[in-house]
């Protein structure tokens, strides 16, 4: 079962990230553009998704969020996937399993 806080976490990070100003990377495009994009934008998503995700755990820092996204995005089979599903890998990484989860 999904923590409420970070499903409420995730939801806070993609309306902030979607309704943000004109930005070259959104959580819609491809990993394949977050490879692309300039150090800025990606260190722009990784702040918002920092910020977002820190009262959950003081581990989600804008620096997990770049690495982890970055390692994401390497995976020759991740390339249809969208940066908005390598931030929930990210998440889910770091998220402790309850003992009823297996």
């Amino acid at each position: 079962m999904i923590d409420k806080k970070a499903a409420r976490a995730v939801l806070v990070a993609t309306t902030l990230l979607a309704s943000a100003p004109a930005q070259a990377l959104s959580m819609n495009d491809p990993l394949t553009e977050w490879s692309k994009g300039t150090a800025v934008d990606r260190m722009q998503i990784a702040s918002r998704l920092g910020k977002s995700f820190n009262g959950i755990s003081e581990s989600f820092t804008a620096g997990y969020f770049l690495k982890c996204i970055d390692d994401v995005a390497v995976y020759g089979n991740a390339k249809a996937a969208r940066i908005e599903d390598a931030m929930r890998e990210c998440v889910a990484a770091r998220m402790p399993r309850s003992p009823d989860a297996e």
